[in-house]
């Protein structure tokens, strides 16, 4: 299986800033995945660095959603959503193949 990892940070792009809690944007990405993901994901809190397009950088909360087997529409459309519901400049998508059995 391919596992595939959405990391998403929390700063709005435009301020730099965290605009909407940590609480709130956990339930929009698990809205989300609940959407869009047939087998489900796992969604955890960690923390992230980023290099905004200007040069600038920040040090935010940042959620990270995994799940198995998307295809590439499927990914887009989940980039396409977080994107626009958290006013992000982008989100780091990590494809990696993991040997998985659910047991």
């Amino acid at each position: 299986m391919e596992r595939v990892s959405f990391y998403i940070g929390l700063n709005d792009k435009d301020t730099k800033t965290q605009q909407i809690t940590t609480l709130d944007a956990f339930k929009v990405v698990e809205n989300v995945f609940n959407t869009f993901s047939e087998f489900g994901a796992t969604i955890r809190e960690c923390r992230g660095i980023y290099k905004h397009e200007d040069g600038s950088r920040v040090i935010e909360n940042t959620l990270e959603a995994f799940c198995y087997d998307l295809d590439e529409k499927t990914i887009s459309e989940i980039v396409t959503v977080l994107k626009n519901a958290l006013n992000q400049e982008s989100i780091m998508v990590v494809k990696i193949a993991e040997n998985v059995s659910f047991m």
